[in-house]
């Protein structure tokens, strides 16, 4: 998509997956030609750019995006990621007679537009020029301009584009123009074929809005217009040039039967009358949605046309009777139809007579390469549904052996490659007698008429076998479409109770999680003495336990049931299905009332551990911080220790501290001084801490300068060495052999020293961060000297006499810089300007050796 959007708006594309640069420049550029004429005249004629106007539409809802060109289609590349992936859909767009230049842009643009928004997708619009040919007639080059050719490139996204925080983003799947028509039909769309002639129709009706009445455009055929001339195959820019070149081909020359016909037709006043082989718009497909079967109608208005298959009558009567064909004769008689044989007894040219043989044989041939075509598309389809009848056993279960054998032995019945060989081959002797119509003898028609006979009687047979093979084929996918359909509502409940297994899994994990629970609660009461009676924890944690046993024989009926193919799905099937979504749900209910009661009684727990343990924790600390004292009363002491966990109140704590308060009096000094003693030593320990960590700040600040000072060197010698490296470099190219003053040779040296310098730094990375901070600052720095360097040279150089030693001078620094990188100063590189000297000196020699020619242009007085 970037290289076919380049070529289409004429721009410079980068595909940054592949890396490819698509340059079309030159389409949006003039060009000019250098052409002889028929008195041998050379001359030039400018041919306009290619590409007109190009633009990028989005869908109005989208608002204004900020899209560019190689961004799009890029991200485009980057979300298609499908090997066979269609990336966009192009419509090619010819302008008709009467539309203006302006008019071209609006109209283009208008119909893209609405495009966009119908399918809101991106269109890359681009307006082209006719194409220009060069024709060669003998030894004279004329160009062919075609005026009548303005046509435009419309290309749209696969993808929709919607406004985005970020600018845009790209819908997740194909827009609707891109889907089946079986999607289509399911969404209440139309089907592929309406929508294209909704694009041709659109196109027809926007251009008749600015065309003048004389000059409307219709999407339609002549044959839906009712219009007496037969359609021509189109030539296309290959063949044209061809033409353009002298060289002619088959479908010109069916072309050229075609414009005698219509001459014919026109001159007799005679109308067209077709055959119903030649109409596709009478018949339906069928599909079937959402097991509703719809038909509609193929929106192709006519197959192609077979000149043996139309014939010619008067507006008011036939001209003769129609002769029936006989059963022996073939699509390949086309040179005995009634039609051609009345064609080639008016022609009295015997080359026309051949001429419309030719056209007739031709006609066949596409017939019939055309029908071998289909044929061929539909024995694939079949091969591939041969090759699946396997797969469609083992997801269904049926065995379709005995069909798939009857497909193939009647598949190996049907002909089609050697049959299309033998038309290529048929189409390469008509070339050949239209080349030489020498070759093309009564008997060589006819013995190639015979090979149609026997192709066409393939062709015949083919059909007839498919008749047969087709709705075997038919009834094998049928009967396939027929059981996947039975299956999928067992598989549905089936699917359905994949819901009830992932809640039993839940409670699974529920119940584990809920068994460590119980386990922390009763150990919480536990720890604060409030009980320590086994019956009841082992009460409770039976609720946690999983009936395992139970929970694997569902688990494997589930599989069970799974493994079932759509011809095992019968009622005993449903009953199984039925119990296990009944047992299921009874296993569940059951545990879900266990986790309701566990839930509920390690709630309780919980709250009675919330509750008690702060007094608790509370005796515990009375008796850690004071039973030194507490254990000098003896009452105090057992009550404090005997009284129960369940006993315990605020109002009993406070008892218990304001008589510890008084035990405690006698020791207030000693606990003052111990907590000065605390507080002193913690005060050391922050100090110590405080030290510790400034000494370590400190050894990682000089630590930090080591490395950047050992960084540092490392570039400098890096750099140091780099320098020695280049000055050997630069002696190496022996600028002192130069014949030029040493300001010369001094000041080209310094800018090789400094080119390579400079090159260098520039494509090394292998740095650290401040080394490359260090490389950045030396670039500058030689970039500089580079510069103040070169404009010593060229000063240099400046002084210099304009003769043959500047001139040597100048070749031998430019041959030695060109072994010196390329760098750019003031827009050129150094060859590029020692280049520009070089001439500008040859310049002044010549111009003085001129004018030295001119002064002493007669012998001197001397």
């Amino acid at each position: 998509m970037v290289a076919k959007s380049a070529y289409n708006s004429g721009s410079k594309l980068v595909d940054e997956q592949s890396g490819v640069v698509h340059d079309y420049t030159s389409k949006a550029k003039d060009k000019i030609l250098n052409l002889v004429d028929s008195d041998g005249t050379k001359y030039t004629q400018v041919i306009e750019k290619n590409v007109m106007h190009t633009a990028l539409i989005t869908p109005t809802l989208a608002g204004d995006l900020a899209v560019t060109r190689e961004g799009f289609w890029n991200d485009i590349e980057r979300i298609e990621t499908r090997k066979n992936a269609q990336l966009g859909t192009e419509i090619d767009v010819m302008f008709p007679d009467g539309i203006t230049a302006d008019q071209r842009i609006v109209l283009a643009e208008r119909y893209a537009q609405t495009l966009s928004d119908r399918y809101n997708v991106l269109v890359d619009v681009a307006i082209h020029r006719p194409h220009s040919h060069e024709k060669h007639v003998g030894e004279v080059e004329v160009v062919e301009l075609t005026s009548r050719n303005f046509h435009a490139h419309i290309l749209l996204s696969s993808r929709e584009i919607v406004a985005d925080v970020e600018g845009y983003a790209l819908s997740a799947r194909k827009n609707w123009l891109q889907w089946s028509t079986e999607e289509r039909l399911s969404k209440g769309l139309n089907g592929r074929g309406d929508e294209l002639k909704y694009q041709r129709t659109l196109w027809a009706d926007m251009a008749n809005e600015l065309l003048p009445k004389n000059k409307t455009i219709s999407e339609k055929s002549y044959r839906e217009l009712g219009i007496n001339r037969l359609p021509k195959m189109k030539l296309g820019k290959s063949l044209y040039k061809d033409i353009l070149k002298g060289n002619r081909s088959v479908i010109h020359e069916y072309n050229e039967t075609i414009d005698e016909i219509n001459a014919y037709i026109e001159k007799n006043g005679l109308v067209i009358e077709y055959d119903d082989k030649g109409r596709i718009d009478l018949e339906s497909n069928e599909q079937e949605v959402n097991g509703v079967t719809i038909h509609y109608k193929k929106r192709k208005p006519f197959a192609r046309i077979e000149l043996s298959n139309i014939r010619f009558v008067d507006p008011a009567v036939e001209l003769e009777p129609a002769i029936p064909k006989s059963n022996s004769q073939t699509h390949s008689d086309a040179a005995n139809d009634h039609a051609l044989d009345e064609l080639l007894a008016i022609s009295a040219d015997f080359v026309s007579q051949k001429k419309m043989v030719r056209s007739a044989l031709f006609s066949t041939i596409d017939a019939l390469h055309e029908e071998l075509a289909h044929q061929s598309k539909q024995i694939i389809t079949i091969d591939k549904n041969i090759k699946s009848t396997q797969r469609f056993t083992e997801e269904v279960g049926q065995d379709f052996s005995d069909p798939r054998q009857k497909m193939i032995e009647l598949a190996r019945q049907i002909s089609t490659k050697e049959q299309s060989e033998a038309l290529k081959a048929a189409l390469a002797l008509v070339e050949e007698f239209r080349q030489d119509d020498t070759l093309q003898t009564g008997r060589a028609v006819s013995r190639l008429e015979e090979q149609l006979s026997q192709i066409d009687k393939t062709v015949l047979n083919n059909k007839t076998v498919l008749k047969k093979l087709i709705p075997l084929n038919n009834e094998v996918i049928a009967d396939y479409k027929g059981l996947k359909a039975t299956l999928k509502p067992f598989a549905a409940k089936l699917n359905k109770l994949a819901t009830g297994f992932k809640a039993l899994d839940e409670i699974d994990i529920e119940k584990s999680d809920l068994s460590l629970q119980w386990d922390q609660a009763f150990a919480d009461l536990q720890e604060i003495d409030v009980t320590n009676n086994m019956d009841t924890y082992h009460k409770f944690a039976a609720f946690a336990d999983l009936d395992v046993e139970r929970f694997k024989y569902l688990q494997k009926e589930r599989e069970a049931l799974s493994t079932l193919k759509a011809v095992e799905v019968d009622a005993d099937a449903y009953t199984r299905l039925t119990a296990l979504t009944a047992d299921v749900k009874a296993f569940k209910t059951a545990n879900d009332n266990d986790i309701k009661q566990l839930k509920q009684q390690i709630n309780t727990s919980q709250k009675t551990y919330q509750r008690l343990s702060p007094f608790y924790e509370q005796r515990i600390a009375l008796l850690d911080q004071s039973e030194a004292v507490i254990v000098q009363d003896d009452d105090l002491y057992d009550e404090i220790t005997r009284t129960k966990t369940t006993q315990l109140n605020a109002d009993r704590l406070d008892d218990w501290r304001n008589r510890t308060m008084v035990l405690h009096h006698q020791l207030n000094k000693a606990h003052e001084q111990a907590k000065l003693k605390e507080e002193a030593e913690r005060a050391r320990e922050e100090a110590l801490t405080r030290r510790r960590v400034a000494l370590q700040q400190r050894r990682q600040q000089a630590s930090l300068k080591r490395q950047r000072i050992n960084e540092t060197k490392a570039y400098r010698d890096r750099f140091d060495n780099l320098v020695v490296r280049v000055r050997d470099r630069v002696d190496a190219l022996d600028f002192k052999a130069v014949d030029a003053p040493i300001e010369v040779i001094n000041a080209a040296e310094a800018v090789a020293a400094q080119a390579f310098i400079f090159t260098t730094l520039k494509h090394t990375d292998s740095f650290t961060t401040l080394q490359k901070s260090l490389r950045d600052t030396d670039a500058k720095k030689i970039a500089t000297q580079v510069q103040k360097a070169a404009t010593t040279l060229w000063q240099q150089l400046e002084r210099l006499p304009d003769n043959q030693d500047k001139v040597e001078v100048l070749t031998q620094i430019n041959e030695r810089f060109e072994h010196v990188p390329a760098i750019t100063i003031d827009g050129a590189t150094l060859t590029q300007t020692v280049t520009d000297h070089l001439q500008k000196t040859k310049n002044a020699i010549q111009a003085h050796e001129q004018a030295q020619r001119r002064r002493y242009s007669s012998p001197r007085p001397f």
